[in-house]
């Protein structure tokens, strides 16, 4: 029985190991073609354009030799800090590869590298949690900061995010083997967006014009309407009960009805004319006087025995 597990223990761990290894496969040929053409541009005095073909060789296949070339075009380029982590991997690289040659060159340039990169330590002092130092496009924590880390010579720029706060951003300039301090402050308040004024009150139509403009002309015009109307009907019935009593003594219910229903005509059209009277005046109001700051409504009643006009202004 334990042989048996033995051998499926085996057969798991080789098959672990496969993956891993499929895992990491990359494309060894189109590499090495890379390598050689960033060789052939460094070896012109172009390290510049070879960084990139180093580059992308690592991504296809991770050699010591790459590093190393790599590493060599940084230095020229004064990528200092770069180039000493390429001399490293390099040398850790060579060491898992048995190539002890590569694995000594590499010590000894990032020993002699060592001594030339520059520190530079930021602080951000009475930062907030959430504060965040971008550096070259780089972010940095908290455990970052008040650490001498090494970085290339030249120019760098430094950017100061937090919540509810001003971004900041700040140039320093470092030389070769110096180490500088550089302390960064946080940004002020950012300003409140502005809110929209609250309250339930709706926007004047036509660029602010109050609704009373809108509202009383259209009372006028409805009450002239409704007066003119009931107003020739009163004539029509007038000449009816003038017609029936040439005398202006009216003896049958019919003339006598004509007589009531055009003196009930007659009012209603003179409280139509009324009503727009008062509506063309509220739409004068509102003209003059601009928009009200309440909830406006009219109604206009006609009725038989009367009318009038009813809202809240």
């Amino acid at each position: 029985m334990r042989p048996r597990r033995v051998a499926c223990a085996s057969v798991v761990v080789s098959a672990l190991l496969l993956a891993s290894t499929s895992a990491r496969a990359g494309d060894p040929a189109a590499a090495r073609e890379q390598v050689k053409l960033g060789y052939q541009l460094a070896q012109d005095g172009k390290c510049e354009e070879a960084i990139p073909h180093f580059v992308e060789s690592l991504k296809l296949d991770t050699k010591a030799i790459t590093l190393i070339n790599l590493a060599a075009c940084e230095e020229k380029t004064n990528k200092l800090a770069d180039a000493l982590g390429h001399w490293v991997e390099a040398r850790g690289r060579a060491q898992a590869e048995g190539n002890a040659a590569i694995q000594e060159e590499a010590e000894k340039k990032a020993k002699a590298l060592e001594t030339r990169i520059p520190k530079l330590t930021i602080v951000l002092a009475g930062a907030p949690p959430d504060a965040e130092v971008m550096r070259d496009g780089v972010a940095l924590g908290a455990a970052s900061m008040g650490v001498p880390l090494p970085v290339n010579p030249g120019a760098h720029t430094l950017v100061v995010h937090a919540k509810d706060r001003e971004d900041t951003s700040e140039s320093v300039s470092i030389a070769e083997g110096e180490s500088k301090r550089v302390e960064l402050k946080l940004g002020g308040p950012k300003a409140a967006a502005p809110s929209s004024p609250g309250g339930s009150e709706k926007e004047s139509p036509a660029g602010g014009t109050s609704p009373l403009v809108y509202i009383g002309f259209g009372t006028a015009i409805a009450g002239v309407a409704v007066g003119s109307i009931f107003g020739i009907m009163t004539l029509g019935k007038g000449s009816d009960a003038k017609n029936a009593c040439p005398s202006g003594a009216c003896t049958d219910q019919a003339s006598l009805d004509d007589a009531k229903s055009g003196q009930t005509l007659g009012t209603i059209s003179t409280i139509g004319f009324i009503v727009g009277g008062v509506g063309a005046a509220v739409g004068i109001y509102g003209l003059v006087w601009g928009k009200p700051k309440v909830t406006t409504s009219v109604a206009v009643d006609v009725g038989p025995m009367g009318g009038g006009l009813r809202g809240t202004f």
